[in-house]
């Protein structure tokens, strides 16, 4: 009983505090070109069982962009989630941009004046690069198993720059999946106690739809 207690306060202390938080960001693609038009996605939790987007605005200036939105909140206590969604034309090529993003909210009905202080802010940086120098996924998602045939024991390497952008998954013959995971670094050692046969290891890009696959001879 005392735990639940405690977990109660906890949870009416954070909302009592803070109306609206950011709780998640992502942005796709992962590595922009000139060309590419950019979403970022903005996860938020606020404190009222209400939140409709209000207003919102992106501004660039440079290499400084400023985002922000605007929540209306209703009365009842409760939970609200919801994902904004910022689109960014395309950028000129340039090694670091700055994300500058403003949450803040009011109280219905909308249009809502907000506070003085905004609830929540997030601030990130990422860079952009020129569109002449694209590579087709085909070109940049490679990689090497060695030895191979194998007796389960062996090395997969992928490019430094797209390290910890791979998950995998390894197939029998009949097409079920006996292994699977994250590649985490550049060159991984891999020891799978699996029987003799063919299988084949596919990568799959966090970033892209990209996949490819290879195949792999134990013994």
């Amino acid at each position: 009983m005392k735990s639940l207690l405690v977990l109660f306060f906890s949870v009416s202390s954070f909302l009592s505090i803070s109306q609206g938080i950011i709780t998640n960001v992502t942005m796709e693609p992962l590595y922009p070109y000139s060309d590419d038009t950019i979403y970022i996605y903005v996860d938020m939790t606020f404190s009222t069982s209400s939140c409709p987007l209000d207003a919102s605005s992106v501004q660039v200036v440079g290499t400084e962009i400023t985002a922000s939105s605007q929540h209306c909140l209703g009365l009842l206590q409760s939970l609200c989630n919801t994902t904004d969604t910022i689109v960014i034309m395309p950028l000129p090529a340039a090694i670091n941009y700055n994300f500058n993003f403003y949450l803040s909210v009011g109280s219905l009905p909308q249009p809502c004046t907000p506070g003085i202080v905004p609830d929540d802010t997030l601030f990130f940086d990422f860079g952009v690069i020129e569109a002449s120098s694209r590579i087709e996924d085909s070109e940049i998602f490679t990689f090497n198993i060695e030895p191979n045939p194998s007796n389960g024991l062996f090395k997969l390497s992928v490019p430094v720059f797209i390290a910890n952008n791979f998950s995998f998954e390894i197939y029998n013959n009949q097409g079920k999946i006996v292994k699977e995971g994250e590649i985490d670094e550049a060159q991984k050692l891999f020891d799978f106690d699996l029987n003799p046969g063919v299988y084949y290891m596919s990568l799959f890009s966090k970033s892209s739809t990209f996949k490819v696959t290879k195949k792999i001879i134990f013994y």
